[in-house]
């Protein structure tokens, strides 16, 4: 598309350059003042040393100079030539289609020189605003204009600061010319002085050097105002030399050495936001109705108070890690890039350090089911190896099993109770060798769990087994203890050497999934969302919120409140800065890799010498250098914890276990103390100075 544009564009420029009419035979004889200004025209464009194309914008009084010997005068080449003729009714600032398709084919061509020999100032005026506002020609090229004070009243100046190369033609009462210019870099500080630069009269030359003089490559120490806001690593200030510092600042200074010029940096007013719809009426006034496309009818809002300064012409340059959007580019003038940045979110970071639960974590809930469940069904084959050797033995007692068995005891008489002599022959009681059951560890089957239990603690037992099947079941279960604990033991040991893993928001799918609002502080960025063709970015642009920057921001975000879309460096200095110690995570998926440029006035007549410069410098290595000093104080990731180290802060986790053996310990006393209170003491034969009594009592009759 771009090229058949180009083609048609062409098209048209060579139709226009050989279909005007030239006026060849019985020309109208010129006035005195016309063939004078035709004369110092045609000198004009020998000095100028056109070798591509230029133009001609003229009137119908002016029109008859132009004739065949006029063009044949430029020199012995062929030189492609436009010409228009404008009616005193034509408003310039509001051009026909004709007049727009002709401005395009001069700046498509590259003109070198354009000659406006138009009478009317208003008409000139505006058809300068007109160029000005929509960039239709190169204003950097020459300019060749007739002298009128209504082209240099205030509202002109930023535009004459762009025409650099203009000169004017007034011609004097002796019918003698003067050739002026603006005095540049002098209108730089908002002043405007015309500077005599030639006299002319009839059979004298001109040098074109010094008409066309180059201005921008020494400024002479001019003090140029730049607006600045902190951003880092482009701009920050330093409290020990009281200055400003940063990429940017490195860059301005380097262009104020090349340049020849001082900048003056200062901070715009933290004021309410611009009305950008009121500055683009106010450039409709200047120069009539202003942009038809404009800024102020596609309805899009700008956020940077640096375009504000620049377009409002307060500053000559903004700086501030501008981005390149093009939305900047109907107001301001931006530079070549001179970094490019990775524009990412800064999210919040969980852990999964439970240090507390650091003495359950080596196994898995089944695999603590498991263990657990062995432990009974060892306890239980112990207990059904004690009994079957008791059964082989001929002394199985009658405590195996009985909870299984029925209760076929007959209820005691509560007389017998208080019988003296029942009593008496209970305190007396004492068990002979004969009649008492031998009994082992395993015989019952609450020694039997608690045994096991024991020994996969590795406490050991009263004393062995009688019985040697019990003490081969006894090796091996050692030995299963064994391996478990040298299992848990290694895993345990990891666990604490070893740092806790992060949870991290790494790609837009996982921010949209942590359905944590995204936020930014410029409207551009969340436009940039809206507009993306991946539907993921679309969905985090419709979420996003536009806020400038406060106090509690990285508290926000590390409460997961918000995630906060910016360039990596100026996130990794948030999380720097923040002193609350909050877990903050840079996304490692770069967004974006956005150009970072410098703003200039819109047409900046000195944005080639600008774009020369910073190219100069990014070869010669400096600007990655200044970026590397900037940033070197800004890790790019938190400090990892060392590994084979032991974290003693998971090493307190060993206290909770104590304490839950503690806690688990006092309610067993407790539980036996209600026991006691309320079962012992409660029975009919218990006596609190014969305390004998009872268990005596129990003995015999285990079943009351």
């Amino acid at each position: 598309m771009r090229c058949l544009w180009i083609l048609i564009v062409a098209f048209i420029s060579l139709a226009m350059a050989t279909s005007i009419p030239i006026p060849i035979a019985n020309p109208a004889p010129l006035s005195g003042y016309e063939m004078q200004l035709k004369i110092l025209l045609q000198k004009i464009l020998w000095v100028a040393n056109v070798k591509r194309c230029f133009a001609v914008i003229t009137d119908d009084l002016h029109y008859p100079i132009y004739d065949r010997i006029f063009f044949e005068s430029v020199g012995r080449r062929v030189i492609p030539f436009f010409v228009m003729r404008t009616n005193e009714s034509d408003d310039l600032q509001r051009p026909s289609r004709q007049v727009e398709l002709f401005v395009k084919a001069i700046k498509s061509s590259d003109c070198e020189l354009n000659v406006i020999t138009i009478l009317n100032g208003w008409q000139v005026q505006r058809f300068l605003g007109y160029i000005y506002d929509n960039r239709s020609l190169n204003m950097q090229k020459k300019f060749v204009l007739l002298h009128d004070l209504r082209l240099f009243e205030s509202d002109m100046i930023h535009l004459w600061s762009v025409f650099i190369d203009a000169i004017f033609l007034k011609r004097q009462l002796d019918n003698k010319y003067t050739i002026s210019t603006i005095a540049f870099p002098g209108i730089l500080s908002g002043v405007l002085v015309m500077k005599n630069i030639a006299n002319w009269e009839l059979g004298k030359g001109l040098n074109g050097r010094i008409l066309f003089a180059d201005k921008t490559s020494n400024l002479f120490g001019t003090s140029l105002p730049v607006a600045i806001s902190e951003h880092v690593p482009m701009v920050l200030w330093a409290n020990a030399t009281k200055s400003f510092q940063g990429v940017e600042v490195e860059i301005m200074n380097a262009l104020g050495k090349a340049l020849n010029f001082k900048p003056v940096y200062y901070k715009p007013n933290q004021t309410e936001n611009m009305d950008w719809t009121e500055l683009d009426g106010g450039a409709s006034v200047a120069y009539g109705s202003g942009n038809p496309d404009g800024y102020a009818q596609n309805g899009t809002h700008i956020d940077s108070m640096l375009v504000d300064e620049v377009a409002a012409h307060s500053a000559r340059f903004a700086i501030g890690d501008l981005h390149l959007f093009q939305v900047y580019l109907k107001l301001v003038e931006l530079s070549a890039p001179h970094n490019f940045e990775c524009l990412t979110f800064l999210t919040p970071e969980s852990s999964t350090d439970n240090s507390w639960q650091t003495f359950i974590l080596p196994f898995s809930a089944g695999m603590w089911v498991g263990v657990l469940l062995s432990l009974f069904v060892v306890g239980t084959v112990f207990y059904a190896i004690s009994f079957l050797n008791a059964i082989i033995n001929g002394n199985v007692s009658s405590e195996f099993f009985r909870c299984l068995r029925p209760n076929r005891n007959v209820p005691m008489d509560p007389k017998i109770y208080r019988r003296i002599s029942f009593r008496i022959a209970i305190s007396r009681y004492r068990s002979s060798k004969g009649d008492r059951m031998p009994r082992d560890l395993f015989d019952g089957y609450t020694n039997c769990i608690l045994l096991t239990y024991s020994m996969l603690l590795y406490v050991a037992l009263p004393r062995m087994p009688r019985n040697w099947p019990l003490r081969v079941l006894t090796g091996w279960y050692w030995i299963y203890c064994i391996l478990l604990v040298a299992t848990y033991r290694a895993s345990f040991t990891a666990i604490l050497a070893n740092p806790a893993a992060r949870v991290t928001i790494d790609t837009l799918e996982d921010l949209l999934r942590s359905h944590i609002p995204p936020s930014t502080g410029a409207t551009e960025n969340r436009q940039f969302f809206l507009e993306a063709n991946d539907e993921v970015a679309r969905k985090v642009g419709e979420k996003m919120e536009v806020f400038g920057y406060s106090d509690d921001l990285t508290s926000r975000i590390a409460k997961g409140q918000c995630a906060y879309y910016d360039n990596e460096f100026y996130l990794r200095y948030l999380r720097v800065a923040d002193e609350s110690g909050s877990a903050l995570h840079i996304m490692k998926e770069c967004v974006l890799y956005m150009p970072v440029v410098l703003a200039m006035e819109k047409n900046s007549a000195l944005k080639p010498r600008v774009d020369a410069s910073i190219q100069h410098l990014a070869e010669g290595g400096l600007i990655a250098k200044w970026l590397k000093d900037a940033i070197e104080h800004l890790p790019a990731e938190a400090l990892a914890q060392q590994e084979a180290l032991m974290n003693i802060q998971k090493f307190w986790s060993s206290f909770v276990a104590l304490l839950i053996g503690y806690v688990i310990s006092m309610l067993t006393l407790l539980a036996e103390r209600w026991h006691f209170k309320h079962i012992v003491m409660k029975h009919p034969m218990y006596d609190v100075y014969n305390p004998s009594l009872y268990y005596n009592f129990k003995r015999i009759y285990p079943q009351h």
